[in-house]
């Protein structure tokens, strides 16, 4: 059972959905796509931060995911590490357009990296200026609030340690805790 609880912070919301297991229950998968969905509109810019590869899953499946996302990355979107330790530990981001297979590759990506954040930026944000503002301001941000704050996006979905919840936050005047 999904569960929900939701925190204001001023003119910002933080919504926790929990309790879903993507990796085993379809129910869940289709939630999440659902969300997703709700969210952006085809053509939309997706913006992503990640940090290295998640040790949930199976190392056969991030050998057949890491090819895989890579591959729609280099063919359909932009990729680029901000810092790179080896080929398991790093930061980076990314950037693809939405259409209708976006929805399943979030689910790849979250199954693969171990932190993902990802956005609709606003404001004619470049993925150069993506770039640049977590260099000046560093990439960690509980909540994604600054990103909020310095209007990068309306709203902003971080993947929960563990992979079974997953944070919103957003805009309060939004108004999502109608569609969500």
């Amino acid at each position: 059972m999904i569960e929900k609880s939701k925190t204001t912070n001023g003119n910002l919301s933080i919504l926790h959905i929990g309790e879903f297991d993507i990796y085993n229950e379809s129910d869940d998968r289709t939630y999440l796509r659902s969300l997703i969905n709700k969210l952006f509109s085809i053509g939309d810019e997706v913006f992503f931060f990640f940090r290295r590869e998640e040790n949930l899953t199976q190392r056969t499946e991030l050998e057949i995911l890491r090819e895989k996302i890579f591959k729609k990355f280099e063919d359909e979107g932009k990729f680029e590490y901000l810092l790179k330790i080896d080929q398991r530990r790093f930061d980076a981001i990314a950037m693809i357009y939405f259409d209708f297979s976006t929805p399943n590759f979030i689910i790849d990506l979250w199954k693969y990296f171990y932190a993902c954040d990802f956005f609709k930026p606003i404001n004619d944000l470049t993925f150069d200026e993506y770039r640049d503002y977590l260099e000046i301001n560093g990439v960690d941000d509980l909540h994604g609030l600054k990103q909020l704050w310095n209007r990068l996006s309306d709203f902003l979905i971080i993947k929960g340690l563990g992979a079974d919840h997953l944070i919103l936050s957003y805009e309060s005047d939004l108004k999502l805790d109608d569609i969500i």
